[in-house]
């Protein structure tokens, strides 16, 4: 398939160009990683919304990688499936530009050998960060709200442009009981302990902002739409950096007086279930072959 055929489709359902990150990862990238990007990346991607082909190294491409995050782990798995058939040209659909450790350091920039790889296996790679989780059809949340089978969910929470949360009903459950499905629906094998708070609420109205829900502000809108539970990515940051540090005492002051019942599951599991769910078939119906790739440690 044409790969600029490939990204015009893109570029329209998702509406790339309305969601404008450039201050976002500015931000987040120190001025070194930054110059990787300047020098590898599409000029009109680093100067442009930060969302799109970022990095083109084909014209044609007959399969496309899903992907939440540049892991060195999921990248070296692409990157053997490649060679293993010849690199005929694949092109990586990733929600982030960048990867993140977790647990450990953050964010991350993509190395200047591994972008140096990736094109010369013929392996672009597009970036959909703010759009996949806006989009009304195909979204994080609205991937999320089905797995879970919310029941009259709305959006909620202004993000660039769009809505990044959805809040819902669910039938009576327990607490342990959603947890669980929580984990079964997001490949999880459990719940970490310290991203886990049980208010005492009963589980009927929920929301969800997979991802990174640390900001107050998210919190806040959920309370304040009655929702008696908070699902996120992750609401307490474990990171070694300074964001991390901040938040963990923005929360420590904030969580104590949230009547919600709080439930964080992995800012990767969290934002996986529209790799695996609703992208294949979209690419499908595009013509082209589109395989998921899992990050083994969901909490790195």
């Amino acid at each position: 398939m044409n790969q600029a055929e490939l990204v015009q489709r893109l570029e329209a359902y998702f509406d790339v160009q309305a969601y404008d990150e450039r201050e976002l990862w500015s931000e987040i990238l120190p001025p070194g990683e930054m110059s990787v990007y300047q020098r590898f990346a599409e000029a009109d991607f680093v100067q442009g919304t930060w969302n799109g082909l970022m990095q083109n190294s084909t014209e044609e491409i007959d399969r496309v990688y899903l992907v939440v995050f540049p892991d060195q782990t999921v990248l070296d798995t692409i990157l053997a499936l490649e060679l293993e058939r010849g690199a005929p040209g694949s092109m990586i659909f990733a929600h982030h530009p960048a990867d993140f450790e977790e647990s450990g350091r953050g964010f991350l920039g993509i190395s200047e050998a591994q972008l140096e790889e990736l094109r010369e296996h013929a392996i672009s790679y597009y970036c959909c960060h703010a759009p996949l989780d806006c989009h009304p059809e195909i979204s994080t949340v609205v991937a999320l709200a089905q797995a879970l089978k919310l029941r009259d969910w709305e959006p909620f929470s202004q993000h660039h442009g769009g809505m990044e949360g959805v809040h819902g009903k669910v039938r009576d459950k327990s607490f342990v009981e959603f947890a669980q499905q929580l984990a079964e629906v997001t490949d999880l094998p459990y719940i970490r302990y310290n991203q886990i708070r049980f208010n005492g609420q009963p589980v009927e109205h929920v929301a969800l902002i997979p991802g990174g829900g640390d900001d107050p502000r998210h919190l806040e809108e959920a309370r304040d739409l009655g929702c008696d539970t908070y699902v996120t990515g992750h609401w307490w940051l474990e990171g070694d950096y300074d964001y991390a540090a901040r938040q963990r005492e923005v929360m420590r002051e904030l969580v104590p007086h949230m009547p919600m019942n709080l439930l964080g599951l992995s800012h990767y599991a969290s934002e996986m279930v529209v790799m695996r769910d609703l992208l294949p078939p979209w690419f499908r119906n595009a013509g082209i072959e589109a395989r998921f790739i899992r990050q083994p440690d969901p909490w790195r």
